[in-house]
């Protein structure tokens, strides 16, 4: 499954340049895909680790639905239709999307340091920077629209706040998973996303 998950990425890439239309209505589908590839290498067998991950995808959604409502969180925004089902404004695929980045950031921190404050603020840092190459083509995909046309600073603190946190509460049960897989599914989401910025940026293919 790992290498057709691959090939969705790398096909859904091009293909998105190419024909957007066509690619971008499976694009929930392709989410809850990567979150079930991802979860079947991770320990779900072990009830912590599963309530932990369930506990993430429930904040997540939790914080978009006051932020959409409020504009508090992470500034006024409101979804689009490309990620699907709505739920009082927001995509219920966005709940699977928070499990994932923070699970994957936790993670990579664990690889990389034994202390807890600082592996919180690496993954912290790691998928607040994802969200900060999402937000560059969030708007031309119909995931998300800003009021002001682009995310603000509003938005990233935001994200780095609730990610902190989230990590540094569960990384106990989140670090148990295989660290191998976690790369390469942050690699597979800056791959997809770099490929549509680039193109943003330099206009190889007009969308």
């Amino acid at each position: 499954m790992l290498y057709f998950l691959i090939l969705v990425y790398v096909s859904g890439a091009i293909g998105f340049l190419i024909t957007p239309g066509f690619f971008l209505p499976f694009t929930p589908f392709t989410l809850v895909f990567t979150c079930f590839v991802f979860l079947i290498h991770q320990p779900v067998n072990n009830l912590n680790f599963t309530l932990s991950f369930v506990a993430l995808a429930l904040i997540g959604f939790a914080a978009e639905v006051i932020g959409v409502k409020t504009g508090a969180v992470f500034g006024n925004y409101y979804y689009g239709n490309a990620l699907g089902y709505k739920v009082w404004g927001v995509p219920l695929v966005i709940s699977l999307n928070w499990g994932l980045l923070i699970n994957i950031g936790v993670l990579v921190a664990t690889n990389l340091s034994s202390k807890p404050l600082l592996r919180a603020t690496i993954a912290a840092f790691i998928i607040t920077s994802v969200d900060l190459l999402i937000e560059q083509v969030a708007s031309k995909m119909d995931y998300w629209h800003f009021s002001e046309g682009i995310a603000g600073l509003q938005n990233y603190v935001g994200w780095f706040i609730i990610s902190f946190f989230a990590s540094l509460v569960f990384q106990k049960h989140l670090a148990k998973g295989d660290k191998r897989i976690a790369y390469m599914f942050l690699a597979l989401q800056l791959f997809f996303f770099g490929v549509i910025y680039i193109n943003k940026l330099f206009n190889f293919v007009s969308l």
